[in-house]
């Protein structure tokens, strides 16, 4: 890895611009230290540059800030068995698997990611170690351990409490030991046994205790739901970011309830959705592509015939009410590998018909002002932390182009170059 003290510059024949909606055509970034200094057009260059900075020289290629994913959780496998290590595996395995799984975003080219789940003993020492250099990873916010209730979703690494008084002493401790985030399991999730998907696992009282404490820090809170009623309470409540935003209907037969009213209050309160339909899309191609089963059918949703593409039309709804969308593939669930996070912008295209640069700022700058770090990376504009990602083709045309970066800066240091890695 280059060393962050130097002047580089990058040229490419493609540079997204600073509202991330266009290219600048052969144009160059110059960098100074971890900061971006200027973007210039490859010809006005001063003809003695090599003499003055390290030229990268990376061609073909498109060039965009790095990419910024939204919902991770770094010590989960994104495999089949991902539910049983995760009940399984002891900490200085899974914190194996989370640097592992770290270096592998990075150099896909997520230079920023927001962890929404992983035990307390593994997220912060990880995100430590990234921070002071002696592992590779992306910038990251982290929650550590999800709250929710005693055998509820993701009880197995996460923070049990019941009433209102232990939720608020979750926050508190969470807090207490760094969290950038605080993530509550508002409703059941199909990844646990014990939980019910269909049913809210705290009322609206008692999420608006959590907002109430994680604000007193200025601490943003998020929350995961997948149940109508768990939408409601999470938006009555104030969460800042719901996470899936799914309407399953309470009954074990049924449907969805999507409650229109309820996204017009999200709305107007300015409150973010995190749908994590990259995920979805990842998991229908490993099925249909490579023959692989699905995770297994939660007891709760197996009998009611709701499939990605009635889950997907919500979503559209909501977008089209004016719910404001990160990018987050919700990395370690099943098919959703540490590296694919550009699957986000090909299922907001591809599923909700978004046009390619819409998708590409989402998963840019917009997450990045999703996850409240926007006035410091999520663009190539001078004064902003100097993270970059190159990818061989045209996103902008072909928005399946953003997959694996060939080059990866972050902070000013070149970590990947022409598909070395470097770190």
């Amino acid at each position: 890895m280059t060393s962050n003290q130097a002047r580089r510059v990058f040229t490419a024949a493609r540079v997204a611009n600073e509202a991330v909606d266009g290219w600048l055509e052969n144009h160059a970034v110059v960098t100074e230290g971890e900061k971006i200094d200027s973007i210039v057009p490859q010809g006005q260059l001063p003809s003695d540059i090599t003499d003055t900075a390290e030229v990268f020289e990376l061609g073909d290629v498109s060039l965009l800030p790095g990419l910024v994913d939204a919902h991770c959780h770094m010590h989960c496998s994104a495999t089949l068995d991902s539910q049983e290590l995760a009940l399984t595996e002891d900490v200085p395995r899974l914190t194996m698997r989370a640097v592992t799984a770290m270096r592998r975003a990075l150099l896909g080219g997520t230079t920023t990611l927001r962890d929404l789940g992983a035990r307390n003993e593994v997220a912060f020492p990880v995100r430590e170690a990234v921070r002071s250099g002696a592992i590779p990873g992306p910038r990251m916010l982290v929650a550590g351990t999800p709250i929710t209730i005693t055998a509820g979703h993701c009880w197995f690494f996460g923070t049990q409490a019941d009433t209102t008084e232990q939720v608020v002493s979750a926050v508190r401790n969470q807090v207490r030991q760094g969290a950038d985030v605080i993530k509550m399991m508002a409703t059941g999730g199909n990844f646990t046994p014990t939980a019910n998907p269909r049913r809210p696992q705290f009322s609206a009282e008692t999420l608006a205790a959590a907002v109430q404490e994680a604000e007193r820090s200025n601490v943003q809170i998020v929350a995961h739901t997948l149940a109508a009623q768990g939408v409601q309470n999470c938006v009555e409540a104030g969460i800042h970011q719901l996470i899936h935003g799914r309407w399953w209907s309470p009954e074990p037969n049924s449907g969805l309830d999507y409650r229109p009213d309820v996204v017009k209050r999200m709305v107007d309160q300015g409150q973010w959705l995190d749908p994590t339909i990259g995920h979805a899309l990842l998991g229908e191609e490993a099925r249909s592509e490579q023959g692989l089963p699905g995770p297994p059918v939660h007891w709760t949703v197996g009998t009611s015939g709701v499939g990605n593409t009635e889950h997907v039309e919500t979503v559209k709804l909501m977008d089209e009410a004016g719910v404001r969308f990160t990018a987050g593939l919700d990395m370690g669930m099943v098919h959703a590998v540490h590296d694919l996070t550009g699957a986000n912008a090909w299922a907001f295209v591809e599923w909700l018909g978004w046009s390619n640069w819409r998708a590409i700022h989402t998963a840019t700058a917009g997450t990045a002002e999703g996850v409240r770090v926007g006035d410091i990376v999520g663009r190539i504009k001078p004064g902003m932390i100097a993270d970059l990602a190159a990818f061989e083709g045209d996103p902008a045309q072909n928005i399946r182009d953003l997959k694996i970066a060939s080059t990866v800066v972050q902070s000013g240091n070149v970590v990947k170059l022409n598909h070395r890695a470097l770190v």
